[in-house]
């Protein structure tokens, strides 16, 4: 792949909309909808519920305007990234009490590290829990591996596990209770340096996986999939590349929360279910900014799965009472009031399912940038899609080598 390339093409195309990508809409509400362009609005009110849906999946149907038509259309080509899909089998006994999503996670990891670590002797797993990654590498590959993690408890659990999933030819796994920090660490740096060295990270939470990429420089191999990128904070962590310094994006708090959405195609059940919990959450957005506009932007927070089933007056008068918050209305002013937004709550839908199309380019800009890092440092690496994003939404991986 041509990294290069691909971040000056994806920059050159996010560039301009960065007004539109870049800010809360329900924060920023009725500017932040002002600023969509009228013909993208007007093409998304003329949506049913199936062409709703299809734009939530990134499809556009009927006679989009031309300028969001060819907009998509090359954000999609340029976030098309190969796939590795082979899957590791593994037995009944190994992934027992595993979820569905580890189980997955795991095989697929597996079958990319097999042909691409043949010279690795040792590993070490960043924020590796209970350890079942480093178990099932150390038993598959004979590799000596330290499990990094600063939670004790996972780590009695996987050493429990051990005990009771033993192997006959001995077990080389050394659980390390200790926090991953940039800087100077002399108990844990040495097990990053080698080039029979491999450092895994395996859904590194927002800046630890950077703080893995700069561990890693003298490791032979480095396997990171990051995730939580709304814990980064720019400019501190994007970019973080000279060349992805050259050719940077605004990316603010809102952009960097943005790049977490999960995407995967929705069911019927499941897109009307999103379609009712933004409803209420805009409408509790309107309300509050109409009653108390000295408060500004009152965050709802998350609500029990069943206040979303009920009536709007319901949910916002649990919404209001734990923020301690009276609009001196009655149950059914409440549902009146969420009648009487309820175009306004279908343009903010709208704005956020076309502002959900930025989502994985923003996503692939962060991941270029840490892969020219990778680069600068001397790596050959490689960009791929792992997991399957029904099961592991944040599903691409860095792969980096510098060979034995």
């Amino acid at each position: 792949m041509d990294f290069q390339a691909r971040l000056e093409a994806l920059t050159h195309q996010l560039r301009p909309w960065s007004p539109l990508w870049s800010r809360s809409i329900l924060q920023g509400w009725p500017g932040s909808g002002a600023a969509w362009p009228e013909d993208w609005l007007a093409y998304a009110r003329s949506l049913d519920e199936a062409g709703e849906r299809q734009l939530d999946q990134g499809a556009l149907v009927g006679v989009p305007p031309p300028s969001l038509s060819t907009l998509l259309g090359a954000l999609q080509e340029l976030t098309a990234l190969p796939w590795h899909e082979g899957h590791h089998a593994l037995t009944v006994a190994q992934t027992q009490g595993l979820s569905a999503k580890k189980t997955h996670e795991l095989g697929r990891v597996l079958d990319l590290l097999a042909p691409r670590t043949r010279f690795i002797r040792e590993a070490v797993d960043i924020g590796g829990g209970m350890g079942h990654l480093a178990r099932l590498c150390a038993r598959t590959f004979g590799w000596t591996f330290h499990s990094i993690d600063r939670d004790a408890a996972l780590q009695d659990k996987g050493r429990r596990w051990l005990t009771r999933t033993h192997s006959l030819n001995g077990d080389t796994l050394c659980f390390i209770q200790a926090s991953v920090e940039d800087g100077l660490q002399p108990r844990i740096d040495p097990l990053f340096s080698g080039r029979d060295r491999a450092s895994i990270g395996l859904h590194t939470c927002g800046p630890l996986a950077l703080t893995q990429l700069r561990k890693s420089q003298g490791a032979g191999f480095v396997l990171n999939i990051g995730c939580c990128y709304d814990k980064l904070e720019a400019p501190r962590d994007y970019p973080v590349s000279r060349f992805g310094g050259v050719h940077p994006l605004p990316f603010t708090p809102h952009a960097l929360a943005l790049t977490t959405r999960g995407r995967h195609h929705k069911t019927e059940a499941e897109f009307a279910r999103m379609k009712r919990v933004y409803a209420w959450r805009f409408a509790f957005g309107l309300l509050s900014r109409r009653c108390f506009p000295e408060r500004g932007f009152v965050r709802a927070g998350d609500a029990p799965r069943a206040l979303y089933d009920g009536r709007f007056a319901v949910y916002a008068r649990d919404r209001l009472e734990r923020l301690e918050l009276d609009p001196g209305m009655t149950d059914a002013e409440l549902d009146a009031f969420e009648v009487s937004v309820r175009a306004e709550t279908r343009d903010l839908l709208l704005c956020h399912l076309l502002r959900d199309r930025f989502a994985r380019p923003l996503e692939v800009v962060l991941l270029l940038d840490r892969a020219f890092l990778l680069e600068e440092l001397g790596f050959q690496v490689e960009l791929l899609q792992l997991f399957d994003p029904r099961l592991s939404p944040r599903n691409l991986a860095l792969i980096a080598s510098q060979g034995a």
